[in-house]
């Protein structure tokens, strides 16, 4: 057996692994496979105070470090922050007892292995990763999974102090390249780092295929997502309770897990739509729920990309969505494969989308067929392609 020749070491930096089944980890775990799998060596480090597993498969050829030593805990508890500080310092102080082992472990790493690229993922990397690169050889590419303002400016995202804010853009400078979803997200920072930005969109996982080359559409309005406030699936029950009396034949189904599961289930109750709505919990391949579903519904106030939007529309699916929606605007296009629809205003618009595509069999097949080309670009190939140019060339 030849012996594969391993070039360059990245190493790929999370704050959060073990346990955990978002989108972000999904991409952490696949990206560090596939560039393995080119002929990296690659290292995966996270900072997780309960030991476990990665939701998501890693190759076993991966090296992982948990950088969450044993005196970590000791350390955040002696780090008390006393409410009579100044703000300032009591701010300085907060995100110390947060950061700053996180950080000191990151730079002890770069120090002694000397890692050739580290890419961060998420804010609560990112920041300590460019902090901890600053002064070294390793050259950092910080990724943006969400809209940059969502993700820099507001205040009950992430760290909730003005100083982590503040660092989250000015630790940017210290950046070899900086990754975006999209190339409108980049318009957002500030001038001086435009030539740093690269997009590169998620893909749709190769596992999404359809089942069934000619499926049975069900009468089921489909959502998918972490039940959570920004997906705003409580507006979707609300908006379907308005409906459900009209077309008795017809359900939701939410497919997801997460804080705002109580909250939800209660509002059916309290809406009467028991057995009218159904909330599934987490399903790994919702290929055939895609396939069956008559609409994808997707409330959400915001998105990064909109991963379930693009499986749907690739399965034929029409799409409603509200047409503020950043992250899915990109691709959902209001009468070519969806339905985009005013947010506010004193009629329910959400209900009104609902109500146009579960009346009009033909404007749904006609929005669907149109889904496929829609989101060709959106490949495994493109996004692998695209990563390694990166590195290439931010490594050069």
């Amino acid at each position: 057996m030849t012996e594969r020749k391993i070039s360059k070491h990245i190493v790929l930096v999370i704050r959060i692994l073990n346990g955990r089944s978002g989108g972000a980890e999904r991409i952490y775990c696949e990206l560090a496979n596939f560039l393995e799998e080119s002929g990296y060596r690659v290292t995966c480090l996270h900072f997780d105070s309960q030991a476990g597993e990665p939701f998501y498969h890693l190759n076993s050829r991966i090296e992982r470090i948990n950088l969450f030593a044993k005196n970590s805990k000791w350390i955040t508890r002696r780090a008390a922050v006393s409410k009579y500080l100044p703000n300032r310092l009591r701010e300085q102080a907060i995100w110390d007892k947060e950061n700053k082992f996180f950080v000191r472990q990151l730079r002890d790493y770069f120090a002694l292995v000397k890692p050739d690229i580290a890419i961060s993922i998420l804010p609560p990397a990112n920041t300590p990763c460019l902090l901890a690169a600053k002064g070294t050889a390793v050259k950092v590419i910080p990724c943006n999974h969400n809209v940059p303002e969502q993700d820099y400016n507001n205040p009950n995202r992430w760290g909730k102090t003005s100083l982590d804010r503040q660092l989250r853009l000015r630790s940017l400078d210290n950046a070899a390249a900086i990754h975006v979803l999209f190339p409108d997200f980049g318009d957002w920072f500030p001038r001086h780092l435009h030539a740093r930005i690269t997009a590169i969109p998620n893909y749709i996982s190769p596992g999404i295929q359809r089942p069934d080359p000619n499926p049975l559409r069900e009468k089921t309005i489909l959502a998918v997502g972490r039940l959570v406030e920004v997906k705003n699936y409580l507006q979707l029950i609300r908006s379907w309770s308005l409906l459900a009396n009209d077309f008795p034949d017809w359900k939701v189904k939410i497919f997801g897990i997460g804080p705002q599961l109580k909250e939800m289930k209660a509002e059916i109750g309290r809406l009467g739509l028991n057995g009218r709505v159904d909330l599934p919990g987490h399903l790994v391949d919702l290929s055939g729920e895609y396939a069956k579903a008559s609409i994808f519904c997707h409330p959400a106030l915001f998105e990064g990309f909109g991963l379930s939007p693009a499986e749907a529309l690739f399965l034929e699916t029409p799409v409603l969505i509200y047409s503020d929606c950043s992250g899915v605007n990109e691709f959902v296009t209001d009468g070519l494969n969806g339905l985009a629809v005013e947010r506010g205003g004193p009629d329910d618009n959400l209900a009104n989308g609902l109500r146009r595509l579960i009346t009009n069999e033909e404007l749904r097949c006609s929005l669907g067929a149109n889904g496929p080309a829609s989101v060709s670009g959106f490949t495994l190939e493109k996004y692998r392609a695209r990563w390694i140019e990166l590195i290439e060339r931010v490594s050069s």
